[in-house]
C-alpha cells in the first residue's frame, strides 16, 4: 500500500491516507491491567512461550546487572532454561541479540530468545533474556570446590582453542563480546568437558568488567563509557582470564581500582597484574602477548592460533614509556612519567589550568620529555585558550582535557568529570540521561567537538576515527534543529539503539522497539493527563530514530505554532504508525488523542459539519482506530468541501454587500441631485426677478 504525503496549509493540518485499514496483529507487548501490579510474585510470559518465574532465583547464575530465574519452554517442558532480568534504565545490547537469535555461534551459552515483559518484583517493565541453564555451573565456582580443574597444560586445548572460535566468530561479524572474564565462564554440561562464554547483551560493552579484564585505556573510563572495542580487546581479556584461572585466584582482589591503574601506567599491565605471581613458564609468552597495552603488538587471532597450533609467533612489542629526565612537581610532588602527570592534572583542574598557563610547563615537555611536537602542541593550546578567554575553549577544564590528551594520547577522553572512549560515548549520555536526568551533557560533550579533538589527537589513528567521525557529524546535525523528533532527544535514540523511550509519559513501560510504543502508550492513557498531548519531544525523537519511514511531514506539522495543526501531526504520526505497523485498536489512545480534537474541529467552518464530527468522533474513539479518526477529522475532500464552501460564502457575503452599498449609493446621490437642481431653480427664479425689477424701473424712469 503506498504511503500518501502529509501535506498542511493555512486552513486545516493534513490530508490523510484514506486507504488506510484497521490494523489486525498484535504487537507483543506483555503489560497486566494495572489493577495486578501490585503483585510481586508470579510468573510471566515471555513470547507466549517461556514461563518467567519471579518467585524462583537462580543466584548461581546472576551477572553483574541482571538477576536470574527459572524459566520453563512451554512447548519443550525437559529443556531447562534461566532468565535474566535487566535493569530497567540500563541500555542493552539489543543488536548483538538479534544476532544470536538468528545465528548463534559455537562456545557462546545458548540463547534463546528475549522481549520487554512486566515485571513484578519491579513493578514495572523490563527487557528479560533467556538462556539455555548451563547443567556444569559456573567454571570458577567448580575450581574452587574442586571438582575439577585446569593446568597449564589444559589451558591451550580445554580452555583457549574452545573460547577462540565465537571470538573469531564476533570479530569476523564486527562486534566482540566484552565480557570476558573468569566468573563468566560455565560448563555446558555435567560431566564439565564444555567450556562457553556466559552472558553479554545484558549491559553496555565492558560494563559489567572489573577494570583488571579492560586495556588501560578502558579501564580508566567510568563504566558506562568502555566501548565497543574490537577482538583485540577480547584478547586482553582472555589473557587476564587465563592468568585468574591458572593461578586461582584474583592477584588484584585487595587492590583499588585507582592503585591499579597507576601501577599499570608506570609498570605495564602484565607486569603490574601478575608480576608479583608464580606464572607457569608454558604460559608466560602467550599471557604477555595477550596482556600487551599497546595494542599494535598485542596478539591477534592469528597469534593466538599459532601458538595454539605449536607454531612460534612473534614475541610483543615493547613500547617505550616515555620518562622526563628531571619530574614536573605538581601538588607537592614530582612526576617522571607524563600518563601519571595527565591523571593528575584532570583530577585537579583549576590548579592544573593555572600551571599549564605557565611557561615553564611548555619548557618542561621539550627539556625533560624531549618532545618538540608535544611542546608546541601545548603552546598552542595556551595561546588559543587565551585568544578564546570568554568561550569554552579558554575553561580550566577544556584546556585540562586537552593538555591530558597531548601527554597521554592512549587515555579515554576526560573532561567535566567524565571518562569515555570515543565509542562508548552512546552507553556514556544515555545513563546520564535516564538515571540522573542530564540530557545537556550529550549536547555539550558534541557542540563543543571533545571527541573530535581526541580523534584528532591520536597518532596512529584510532581504529575506528573514519566511522565515529561520520557519526558524530550526523549526530550535531540533529542538535542544530530544534523541532520536535530532533535536538539531544534524537540525539540519545540514534546513538544508543536500545535505550528505551524517556517520555515521563512511559516512565515505567520500557519501550525498547517502535512495535511497543503504541500498545504501552495505550496502557498509559488511564493513568496520565490526556490534557496533555500524548507525543513529547522524546516521543517524537523515538519515533524518528527507530522507526524506518519519512515522518517529515508529521513533524513539522507537529512543530507548527497554530494548535490545530500541531494536534493534527500528532493523530497523523500516531495513525501512520498503527496502520504501517497493522496493530490492533487502542481505544484508550483514541479516546485521549480523541478528547485533543476541539481545536480541530473549530477549524472546520461550516456549522453542520462541526456538529456532524462531534457526534461521529465519540463513535470511533470506540473503535479503537486511530487511522478512520485520522480519516474523519481531517479528511482531504471533507477539508476541500468546507474550504471550497467557505470561499462560496465569502463571495457571497462580499456580492451582497457590494449590492447594498450600491443602493444605499444611489438613493444618495437623487438626493444630491435634487438638492442641486433645486439651487439651480432658485438661483434661475432669483435672477429673472431681479432682472424684471430692473426692467420695470427703467420703464418707470423713462415714463
Amino acid at each position: 500500500m503506498a504511503e500518501r504525503p502529509l501535506e498542511t496549509d493555512d486552513d486545516a493540518g493534513t490530508v490523510p491516507p484514506a486507504d488506510m485499514e484497521s490494523p489486525t496483529v498484535d504487537a507483543g507487548l506483555d503489560v497486566p491491567p494495572q489493577s495486578q501490579r501490585g503483585d510481586v510474585r508470579g510468573p510471566v510470559i515471555l513470547r507466549q512461550r517461556y514461563l518467567v518465574d519471579s518467585g524462583a532465583p537462580l543466584p548461581a547464575l546472576d551477572s553483574p546487572s541482571a538477576m536470574a530465574f527459572n524459566v520453563e519452554d512451554q512447548h519443550d517442558f525437559g529443556r531447562k532454561m534461566f532468565g535474566l532480568i535487566c535493569t530497567p534504565d540500563l541500555p542493552t545490547r539489543l543488536d548483538s541479540m538479534r544476532f544470536l537469535k538468528n545465528d548463534l555461534p559455537r562456545g557462546i551459552l545458548p540463547f534463546a530468545d528475549w522481549d520487554v515483559v512486566y515485571w513484578p518484583p519491579l513493578g514495572q517493565n523490563t527487557t528479560v533474556v533467556i538462556y539455555d541453564q548451563p547443567l556444569g555451573g559456573r567454571v570458577v565456582t567448580r575450581l574452587a570446590d574442586k571438582d575439577t580443574k585446569i593446568t597449564e597444560y589444559d589451558v591451550a586445548r580445554h580452555l583457549v582453542e574452545p573460547l577462540l572460535t565465537p571470538i573469531q566468530y564476533l570479530s569476523e561479524t564486527g562486534s566482540a563480546h566484552r565480557a570476558i572474564r573468569a566468573d563468566n565462564l560455565f560448563f555446558m554440561d555435567e560431566a564439565m568437558t564444555e567450556i562457553v562464554f556466559g552472558d553479554f547483551v545484558t549491559a553496555p560493552p565492558g560494563f559489567d568488567q572489573p577494570i583488571m579484564y579492560e586495556p588501560i585505556e578502558r579501564a580508566m573510563t567510568t563504566m558506562s563509557g568502555r566501548g565497543r572495542g574490537t577482538v583485540k580487546d577480547d584478547i586482553f581479556a582472555l589473557g587476564v582470564t587465563i592468568g585468574v584461572l591458572v593461578l586461582g585466584h584474583n592477584p588484584m582482589a585487595k587492590v583499588t581500582d585507582q592503585d591499579q591503574v597507576r601501577r599499570r601506567q608506570e609498570l605495564g599491565s602484565f607486569t603490574a597484574l601478575f608480576g608479583e605471581t608464580r606464572i607457569p613458564i608454558p604460559m608466560l609468552e602467550p599471557m604477555r602477548g595477550m596482556i600487551n597495552d599497546d595494542p599494535d603488538g598485542r596478539w591477534g587471532i592469528a597469534e593466538v592460533s599459532n601458538w595454539l597450533s605449536g607454531q612460534r609467533s612473534k614475541s610483543p612489542t615493547r613500547k617505550s614509556r616515555t620518562k622526563a629526565d628531571t619530574p614536573f612537581a605538581f601538588r607537592g610532588h614530582g612526576y617522571n612519567n607524563p600518563k601519571v602527570l595527565a591523571a593528575q592534572f584532570c583530577a585537579n583542574v583549576p590548579e592544573a589550568a593555572r600551571v599549564i598557563r605557565e611557561e615553564a610547563f611548555a619548557a618542561w615537555v621539550l627539556r625533560s620529555l624531549g618532545d618538540k611536537k608535544r611542546a608546541e602542541a601545548v603552546k598552542n593550546t595556551v595561546q588559543n585558550a587565551h585568544f578564546y578567554k570568554d568561550g569554552y575553549q579558554g575553561s580550566d577544564d577544556y584546556i585540562v582535557a586537552k593538555i591530558a590528551i597531548i601527554l597521554d594520547d592512549s587515555a579515554p577522553i576526560r573532561y567535566l568529570g567524565y571518562n569515555f572512549m570515543p565509542d562508548g560515548y552512546g552507553p556514556l549520555v544515555a545513563l546520564e540521561a535516564a538515571q540522573n536526568g542530564n540530557q545537556e551533557i550529550a549536547a555539550q560533550l558534541l557542540s563543543r567537538d571533545i571527541p573530535a579533538m581526541w580523534l584528532t589527537l591520536q597518532d596512529p589513528p584510532f581504529h575506528d576515527t573514519p566511522m565515529l567521525n561520520k557519526t558524530f557529524a550526523k549526530l550535531k546535525g540533529f542538535l542544530s534543529i530544534n523541532d520536535p523528533g530532533y535536538g539531544v532527544e534524537r540525539l540519545l535514540y540514534e546513538i544508543n539503539p536500545s535505550l528505551p523511550c524517556l517520555s515521563p509519559v512511559l516512565q515505567t513501560s520500557c519501550v525498547v522497539t517502535i512495535e511497543h510504543l503504541l500498545p504501552a502508550l495505550d496502557l498509559c492513557a488511564s493513568h496520565s493527563d490526556t490534557s496533555q498531548l500524548p507525543v513529547d519531544r522524546h516521543i517524537a525523537a523515538f519515533i524518528a530514530a527507530r522507526f524506518d519511514e519519512d515522518i517529515h511531514p508529521h513533524l513539522k506539522a507537529i512543530a507548527s505554532a497554530k494548535q490545530e495543526i500541531s494536534i493534527i501531526g500528532v493523530l497523523s504520526l500516531l495513525a501512520f504508525l498503527q496502520w504501517k505497523l497493522r496493530q490492533p485498536a487502542g481505544l484508550g489512545l483514541c479516546s485521549w488523542v480523541g478528547g485533543l480534537l476541539g481545536p480541530v474541529i473549530n477549524s472546520y467552518h461550516n456549522r453542520k459539519t462541526r456538529k456532524q464530527l462531534e457526534k461521529d468522533v465519540p463513535v470511533l474513539v470506540r473503535k479503537g482506530s486511530l487511522t478512520e479518526l485520522f480519516d474523519l477529522v481531517d479528511n482531504a475532500e471533507r477539508r476541500r468541501t468546507d474550504r471550497r464552501g467557505y470561499m462560496d460564502a465569502q463571495r457571497e457575503w462580499l456580492d451582497a454587500e457590494q449590492e447594498i452599498r450600491e443602493i444605499q449609493g444611489a438613493g444618495d446621490e437623487r438626493i444630491i441631485k435634487a438638492e442641486r437642481t433645486g439651487q439651480q431653480t432658485a438661483a434661475t427664479i432669483s435672477v429673472v426677478l431681479a432682472m424684471s425689477e430692473v426692467a420695470i424701473l427703467l420703464l418707470v424712469k423713462a415714463v
